[in-house]
């Protein structure tokens, strides 16, 4: 009987320790599962932020020249000012955009220098305010993700005869980005789907900001505001 006992003892902790091998097993390859399924995640995800920002960039560029070339037919004496704009904006994209988040006192000089270069385009029908305030310099923000706004603010809301105004505002408080847009609509899109860029720019915080942001484009009366909230922290 004692032998008989010691067999199925013997057994019983081989099964157990069988049973918690295999439960290990499972659990490490589960977990490797997960691992590897996040990798992939990851890199599909920078391949989709790669992509999304090729496609701001020479969007951005093409209407920038525009600018340019609108200044060089009429042969204004801002021009030369305007390429100099133009380059300190090309350095920056080509210095910065690497990375994968910059202090955000940068891309809001980057931004100025923008809202400057339009300035020179633009004659006294059109105000532009641009308000700024931070208690953190160095809030870590991706680059170019708000310029697109930007950009459709001074494409669809300036005028060279009716007076109108483009209204930017980037307030940093308390770990949160407030960025805000208003223009008067001077232009109508042709097509009624969404814009490619802020399009894209949408998907970019989706991407990099899952939960933390709530993004608002409204249009009413005649003016357009978009409405842009970022918890970075």
């Amino acid at each position: 009987i004692r032998q008989h006992m010691r067999t199925q003892t013997v057994w019983f902790f081989f099964l157990i320790v069988t049973g918690f091998s295999l439960a290990i097993e499972l659990t490490f390859e589960l977990f490797r599962q997960i691992l590897s399924k996040q990798e992939i995640e990851a890199e599909k995800n920078k391949a989709e932020l790669a992509l999304y920002k090729a496609q701001i960039n020479p969007h951005f560029l093409f209407n920038t020249l525009n600018a340019l070339y609108g200044l060089v037919l009429t042969k204004s004496d801002k021009t030369e000012s305007a390429f100099i704009q133009f380059s300190n904006i090309l350095k920056y994209m080509y210095a910065q955009t690497t990375s994968e988040t910059i202090p955000v006192c940068n891309e809001i000089d980057y931004i100025r220098q923008y809202v400057d270069l339009q300035a020179l385009r633009l004659n006294k029908h059109t105000h532009i305010s641009f308000e700024t305030q931070t208690d953190d310099d160095q809030a870590p923000i991706p680059p170019m993700i708000l310029i697109t706004f930007v950009e459709n603010a001074f494409k669809y809301g300036t005028s060279s005869d009716i007076d109108c105004t483009v209204l930017i505002r980037i307030i940093v408080k308390n770990g949160q980005l407030l960025f805000e847009t208003e223009n008067t609509v001077m232009k109508e899109k042709k097509e009624k789907t969404p814009a490619i860029g802020i399009e894209n720019c949408r998907k970019r915080l989706e991407l990099l900001y899952p939960g933390r942001f709530n993004l608002t484009t409204v249009q009413e009366n005649r003016q357009y505001k978009i409405r842009l909230t970022i918890r970075l922290q």
